[in-house]
């Protein structure tokens, strides 16, 4: 299998990172993010990026999952988050953007929530979400370039005569190095590649003949093997690239 050599910011990964998810029982996350929404020496504060959060603070769900994503899947992570409100530690507010939780006796919440509301209104503006994504790809194509890769095409679903048509979805670079050609997807999202779209890009690299080549934030250990079976890699960029 041919090495890939790129800039440090991107690691390549092969799941084992998360591997011990196999192992970890619901009670031992429950009891973790019980920690987190009580003791401010919780690892997450004293080792993630520097903020004014802690717990007192409200979250919405997505941001939970990412922030512990390292050592729990996402849907374990909120399998578990619903535990906890249903055992009444945590409430849960829904509103237009996201869903907040938070620590069950706090009270005057609501101040923070709209904060954070108005801050995810902000970023998922449309004009904002595609700068992201349109920064994750100049990004990728720059580090490309200066390893030596030729990109033979973007935003397609042709090479070497062949043509997929089972689907509109088509790849965001088509990249050739050493005689090698992988097809590339980016994706600078919080949430994890949607399981069909990750198929089906896997399903394009087989008909076209070549190495499927993802560049995510983040991705959980069954892609990493999904991909894997297919030669393919996974390059994990988080956090997630903002302009």
């Amino acid at each position: 299998m041919p090495v890939l050599l790129f800039i440090p910011l991107i690691e390549v990964l092969g799941g084992s990172e998360i591997k011990k998810n196999d192992k970890i029982k619901d009670e031992d996350v429950k009891q973790d993010l019980i920690s987190f929404f009580v003791n401010e020496n919780h690892p997450i504060y004293r080792y993630g990026t520097p903020s004014e959060c802690g717990p007192n603070s409200p979250y919405h769900r997505k941001q939970i999952e990412v922030l512990f994503e390292k050592k729990y899947f996402h849907w374990l992570t909120d399998r578990n988050v619903n535990f906890l409100i249903n055992e009444a530690f945590l409430k849960e507010k829904t509103t237009k953007v996201a869903n907040f939780v938070y620590r069950a006796n706090i009270r005057y919440i609501d101040r923070e929530i709209n904060r954070r509301i108005k801050l995810i209104e902000k970023y998922s503006a449309p004009d904002i979400m595609r700068a992201v994504g349109e920064y994750a790809e100049m990004l990728s194509e720059y580090m490309f370039r200066i390893n030596s890769f030729k990109i033979l095409d973007t935003h397609t679903n042709e090479y070497n005569n062949k043509k997929w048509t089972r689907s509109n979805h088509d790849l965001d670079f088509i990249i050739q190095k050493d005689g090698i050609t992988y097809g590339v997807e980016v994706k600078n999202t919080l949430p994890y590649m949607e399981r069909e779209e990750f198929n089906i890009k896997l399903e394009i690299c087989k008909y076209l003949n070549i190495i499927p080549l993802w560049i995510l934030r983040y991705a959980p250990k069954p892609q990493f093997d999904e991909i894997k079976a297919q030669n393919g890699f996974i390059l994990i960029s988080s956090p997630k690239y903002t302009p």
